[in-house]
């Protein structure tokens, strides 16, 4: 044989041998695909049938018992689960503020445990039912494989309490009606009729007694009802006063004598603003004063530059864009002037600085050249001319 014939004989071998070789690899290639394939096929089927190993959990019934009260800065929510399969595992009340007030809704977060071989399939609020106390749904997360599930659940709304107003009577002959400190009242409502008629309209009290002399001009039977508002702006029922008869002279007597002299108070009242606070942040007042007094830092301050109201339940008060609050001073707002006390909160009535008198009305706002509700008048810069 000669060495070209010897060449293409060792070409051909190799050839065979390489695609032997190749033939080889594929083959075990396509054996390991199948081994994968099959090996995630039995993982699949472990899963699934672990899956279907337990049972699902479609509905959920608890029971709530709750001690918080309005006017409280305690109390607990206790949960019991009514049905088997699963348990509860702890309550947290996720409430920021826990001095409780009226018109607050406690919000509770209840974590649930799935038995043995059971896991949570239920996720909207048909599926939970409450008993005891008035709770309601808001939502749920399932954790660690469905075996945990965490249940936002609300209370009713807190109510006041007793809002009843006792004690209505008039003092004396002097047309004021004055009732007994209701310490749920956020503030009081009035009305004067004569003869079954209304005088007045319906009239905000942040006192307990009210001047009503300006509107005793005629002769008949006077009586004045008064009711507590709470937080959340609930209401009491009205309380009647006794009824007092005025003849023509004694109507004009009292109307007339109406601003004859001040209030033991000094004022044609004490300016009683709402109690509470947004926050005791340690911050100290700004210098007090009249409105254009100076030195009062935040003084004419505009809502376009970042500045806001807020209201929470204590009321209505006002943040600066830094986060900080005026307390006990007056501001300029807007062009407008708010009197606010020690605690945040505007001041509305009659309020005293610097031996003036101010009345600001229900909103907060100064009046200015005009007659207050009870018959004052307050000239170009809020003072009460007397």
């Amino acid at each position: 044989m000669g060495k070209n014939s010897m060449k293409n004989y060792s070409a051909e071998n190799h050839g065979e041998a390489k695609r032997a070789y190749q033939n080889r690899k594929t083959g075990m290639c396509r054996i390991a695909a199948v081994i994968l394939t099959a090996v995630l096929v039995w993982a699949n089927a472990g899963a699934a049938f672990a899956a279907e190993s337990r049972t699902k959990i479609n509905s959920v019934s608890l029971t709530v018992h709750s001690t918080i009260q309005a006017g409280s800065s305690s109390g607990n929510v206790s949960v019991t689960a009514d049905g088997g399969n699963y348990r509860v595992g702890g309550t947290e009340i996720t409430n920021e503020d826990d001095d409780w007030k009226g018109g607050m809704t406690p919000r509770v977060e209840v974590t649930l445990y799935a038995d043995s071989g059971y896991y949570f399939n239920c996720t909207s609020k048909s599926d939970f039912s409450f008993h005891g106390d008035d709770a309601s749904y808001v939502t749920c997360r399932r954790e660690d494989d469905k075996e945990t599930l965490v249940l936002v659940m609300k209370l009713d709304k807190l109510d006041n309490g007793d809002l009843s107003v006792s004690g209505a009577s008039w003092d004396g002959s002097s047309g004021t009606g004055s009732w007994n400190e209701n310490t749920a009242a956020r503030y009081y409502q009035v009305k004067l009729y004569r003869d079954d008629s209304t005088v007045m309209s319906t009239t905000s009290v942040y006192d307990t007694s009210y001047d009503f002399a300006s509107r005793m001009t005629r002769k008949g039977d006077y009586y004045f009802v008064v009711r507590a508002v709470g937080s959340g702006s609930e209401k009491g029922d009205w309380e009647s006063s006794d009824t007092i008869y005025l003849t023509s002279s004694e109507a004009d007597d009292i109307s007339s004598g109406y601003h004859s002299s001040p209030s033991s108070s000094g004022g044609p009242g004490n300016g009683k603003y709402i109690s509470g606070g947004p926050g005791d942040n340690g911050r100290s007042s700004a210098s007090t004063g009249g409105p254009g007094a100076a030195g009062a830092n935040g003084q004419n301050v505009s809502t376009a530059q970042g500045n806001h109201w807020c209201i929470d339940q204590g009321g209505k008060w006002f943040q600066f864009k830094d986060g900080s609050y005026p307390a006990g001073r007056w501001v300029l707002i807007d062009g407008i002037w708010y009197c606010f006390g020690q605690n945040g909160y505007l001041r509305c009535g009659w309020i005293n600085e610097n031996g003036k008198w101010y009345y600001t009305d229900s909103t907060g706002v100064m009046l200015v050249n005009t007659r207050t509700p009870d018959g004052c008048y307050v000239g170009g810069d809020g003072a009460w001319i007397q």
